[in-house]
Order: C-alpha cells, then sequence, then structure tokens
C-alpha cells in the first residue's frame, strides 16, 4: 500500500492592517451625509481618537484539505475478491477494506517455507559431517537467501489484504468485486481521509516569505460561511511551488485547530495569518488628519470655532493613523473640516479620500473599511 500527501495550492497574497476603533456620528459615510450641497456652512463630522489593538496580517486564500490522508493500491498482483467498504463509510485504523484471491500467494508462501526448511537441513547436514569452512557458508548464503524469499512470500500474503493505516472516512473507491489488480496501478484504489483533522494549504509571494513563521495565529474563514475557525501555521516552504510572469509563490500550510465541523475536502477559504499585534495603539480615522503649512494637524472646535491642534503622527494602518502625540483617547476631532462658505475647509488645504474597497481597511464597527464612493475630505499622511 502506498501513501501520497496532499498536493498544496497556489494562490495570491496581500497584506492587510486590522483593528478595533470607534468613530462618533457615523466616522466615515457620515461625510456624504453632512456634506452640503451649497457653499454654506456645514455640520462638522466629528470622530473620537481612541486606544485600540492593531493587527497586521498576511492575506490570503487556501484550500481544505484533510490532515490524513491514504491512497491506497494493492502492492501485489490478483483479482478483487471482496470490497468491504463504499465511499462515505467511516472506518478505524486497521479495518479490512478490500482483498485479493490469496490463493497463488498462499502456494508461494508454502513453497518458501519448504525451501528454508530444505536449505537449514542441508547446512546442519555439513556442520555436522565435518564440510570445509567454504562448503559451510555457501549452505548459509543459500539458507539467508531462502529466508529472505519466505519474507517476501509473507509479506505478498499479507498485501493481499487491505486496511486502512488511519481513522477517517473513506473518499473515493476506484475498485469492484472481481476486477484485475496489480502492482503497475498509478491511480489509488480506496482513498481514506481524516474528517476530524484540518489544514489549509495556501501560498504567499516572496514579499510576504520573510514575515512569516511556524507557529503564527491565523484566521481562516471558509467560502460560503461567515462564522471563522482558527489555526496556526504549521509549516513555511522556501522552495517557490509555481512561478507566473515571474512572480514566485512559496507554500504555506495552516493546521486547523481543534475539530470545527463544516469542513469540506478541497473547500477554499480565506486565511489571515497575523504577522504583529501592536496594544494600546492611540489611533484616529486618517480622514480627520491634515496638512497646513507643512505641519501635521488635526481640527477640534472650541466654543464654535475650529482650531487646529498640531499633532505626531506614526504608522498608517489602512484607514487609521496612529498619533503619538498632541491628543488623549476621547478627545473629539473634526472629521470633516468646517468651513463658512467655498469648497475648501477653512484653514488648510486637504485632498479628497476615496472609500475603496476596505481590503485593507479596519473591521470592525468603527466604519474603517466598506465600500463606496467618495470618503471624507483629508489631507491623509502616511500610508501602507
Amino acid at each position: 500500500m502506498r501513501l501520497r500527501a496532499p498536493a498544496s495550492r497556489s494562490i495570491r497574497a496581500t497584506i492587510i492592517g486590522l483593528a478595533v476603533a470607534s468613530v462618533a456620528v457615523g466616522g466615515v459615510g457620515a461625510w456624504a451625509a453632512t456634506r452640503s450641497t451649497s457653499s454654506g456652512a456645514v455640520t462638522p463630522t466629528m470622530v473620537t481618537a481612541t486606544t485600540s489593538t492593531i493587527r497586521q496580517s498576511v492575506s490570503a486564500t487556501g484550500t481544505i484539505q484533510p490532515a490524513h490522508r491514504a491512497d491506497l493500491s494493492f502492492a501485489v498482483n490478483g483479482t478483487v475478491t471482496s470490497l468491504a467498504v463504499a465511499a462515505g463509510d467511516l472506518v478505524k485504523a486497521g479495518t479490512t477494506l478490500a482483498t485479493v484471491d490469496p490463493a497463488g500467494l498462499k502456494t508461494a508462501l508454502t513453497l518458501a517455507q519448504a525451501d528454508v526448511s530444505a536449505t537449514q537441513a542441508q547446512l546442519t547436514a555439513q556442520q555436522e559431517a565435518g564440510a570445509s569452512a567454504v562448503q559451510v557458508a555457501s549452505a548459509g548464503a543459500q539458507l539467508a537467501s531462502a529466508q529472505g524469499r519466505l519474507t517476501d512470500a509473507g509479506t505478498a500474503l499479507a498485501a493481499a489484504t487491505m486496511t486502512s493505516p488511519i481513522a477517517g472516512t473513506v473518499a473515493q473507491v476506484n475498485i469492484a468485486a472481481g476486477d484485475k489488480v496489480g502492482e503497475a496501478s498509478t491511480t489509488a484504489q480506496i482513498v481514506v481521509i481524516s474528517t476530524t483533522s484540518w489544514v489549509v494549504e495556501a501560498s504567499v509571494g516572496s514579499a510576504d516569505l520573510p514575515r512569516l513563521k511556524k507557529g503564527l495565529q491565523a484566521e481562516i474563514t471558509p467560502t460560503g460561511r461567515t462564522a471563522k475557525v482558527f489555526g496556526t501555521v504549521k509549516s513555511v516552504g522556501i522552495i517557490a511551488s509555481s512561478s507566473s510572469s515571474g512572480s514566485a509563490s512559496f507554500p504555506v500550510t495552516i493546521a486547523v485547530t481543534g475539530s470545527p465541523t463544516g469542513l469540506y475536502a478541497g473547500g477554499a477559504a480565506a486565511v489571515s495569518i497575523i504577522v504583529k499585534v501592536v496594544e494600546n495603539v492611540l489611533s484616529l480615522l486618517t480622514g480627520a488628519v491634515f496638512t497646513e503649512n507643512d505641519k501635521t494637524v488635526v481640527h477640534q472646535r472650541r466654543d464654535g470655532a475650529q482650531v487646529s491642534t498640531p499633532v505626531t503622527v506614526g504608522t498608517t494602518y489602512g484607514a487609521a493613523t496612529q498619533i503619538l502625540s498632541g491628543l488623549k483617547t476621547g478627545d473629539q476631532l473634526v472629521g470633516t473640516s468646517f468651513r463658512t462658505g467655498g469648497n475648501n475647509p477653512a484653514g488648510g488645504t486637504r485632498t479628497r479620500q476615496s472609500g475603496g474597497s476596505g481590503g485593507s481597511g479596519f473591521g470592525g464597527g468603527g466604519g474603517f473599511g466598506g465600500t463606496g464612493g467618495g470618503g471624507p475630505p483629508s489631507g491623509a499622511v502616511g500610508g501602507n
């Protein structure tokens, strides 16, 4: 019986940033809701500076595969005399799946046993007769050869019965009673897979490869399901599994944690491998960060007027920007610049930030991700 490991699939990977943050009065989407069609003043959209946990991830798609799979074929020639299972049957390790006619194999075993007995008797006789060392050595070699043939005959007879090496479910049966089988078969005759332990076979590009290592946590969303399952990176390949248009892909295997239900061999899944977690990050919707006179500022409302507050920014995570100094958690800020006339924000310059597809945006209820047309105006700083 021959076992074959499941093949990995090639996919394309991207990088995403994830976090949890809150946006007062609707966040990004509120800009469109509060924008005035006239040239008069508008009610500014207010956002809140929040402290949150930032998770940076490598995103990929992969294929769900059983963690254990046995591709089985008879290793001896013969006729299938019994087939004990069908596709979908549950089996235990050691369960008999099928047999071939053992008559010829039993005969071969009997002859091999007789040959061993005869050569053993010959060796004993030469030793008792005081034969030369060369004669004794020759007889000993003949005995060893006969014993090897006996071992092979016993192995062949045992191979006439196909048993499952793993506990699982019969996934394929490609033989029937009466079929002629033999060692030349290149297709698995019976396939057994585990259905309580799974892996996801994915791939990443060379740019993401240095960020991955064994043991990283991963979130897995099977296609057609909203509930996530979880796993850890089991292995990261350093030899490209495929190359297209000069772009190499490297295999990554994620072991699914536990025994979740509803997973099926060959199913697709979206995978997010968490490569970095930064806690207690003070962040702000990027649309509320502006540039004025070559300085980075945010706008606050004081006594009915808009004032500019200088801030120091750090990394931009998707639709949010890290604030290193100048603000504190809970500060209320103007997301859409307050204007008293015209179409430009008072006291500074801005660019209109498009909403995008949310592929690298923030998840959760903060409104950082999402799709749609125009986003809030900003002179956003930083970048992915």
